[in-house]
């Protein structure tokens, strides 16, 4: 794991020897030989796993302000970096629209970030205030990589099997583990 602080540096996990928390980045990274589960704490931010075809995981803690810096463009160049293409996109809980009032320039960063007009990320909460959209800004930002989401996560607001600090002031938080298996040699005829 690693210590978010709403950015995009990246920590590659088979790097180090300080496990279970590897240091300070947004972006983890871990591959087949490596084996280790890795995970990416969250409350209302979007923890994200992809998975490569060559057995990389990518994870990756999208606040808004990560969002807005590009995290989930610097996660997906990882992958595109070592030629392997996303086979899996992985998003856990995260807070939704409805329970998210945000104000018209931080919109515009965090569409800027994404690469689309911020219509496309605006809402509304269920008070009728603007609001964020963040599982449409991740899902932006992974299709300008041809990523299509495969599990996007409940709202952290809303649901209370999740941690929401917006919602709810809580100060614990939750994580999204994932890791790959080694493919085993088949035995036999």
């Amino acid at each position: 794991m690693v210590d978010q602080v709403h950015g995009t540096a990246i920590i590659d996990a088979g790097a180090g020897d300080q496990w279970p928390v590897l240091g300070v980045a947004d972006v983890i990274v871990s591959d087949a030989v490596l084996s280790r589960p890795m995970g990416v704490w969250a409350a209302d931010c979007a923890p994200i796993a992809l998975f490569g075809a060559g057995g990389t995981v990518v994870g990756a803690h999208a606040g808004w302000r990560g969002l807005a810096a590009g995290v989930v463009d610097v996660a997906a160049g990882v992958l595109s970096l070592r030629d392997e293409p996303v086979v899996a996109a992985v998003v856990g809980p995260m807070i939704h629209a409805e329970c998210y009032a945000f104000g018209a320039p931080d919109l515009e960063a965090v569409a800027a970030g994404v690469g689309v007009e911020a219509n496309t990320i605006t809402s509304v909460t269920s008070d009728g205030r603007a609001a964020l959209d963040v599982p449409a800004a991740v899902e932006a930002a992974l299709a300008r990589h041809g990523v299509r989401l495969n599990v996007f996560g409940e709202c952290t607001g809303c649901d209370p099997r999740w941690f929401s600090h917006r919602v709810r002031t809580d100060t614990e938080r939750h994580v999204l583990v994932a890791w790959t298996e080694p493919a085993h040699a088949r035995v036999g005829p």
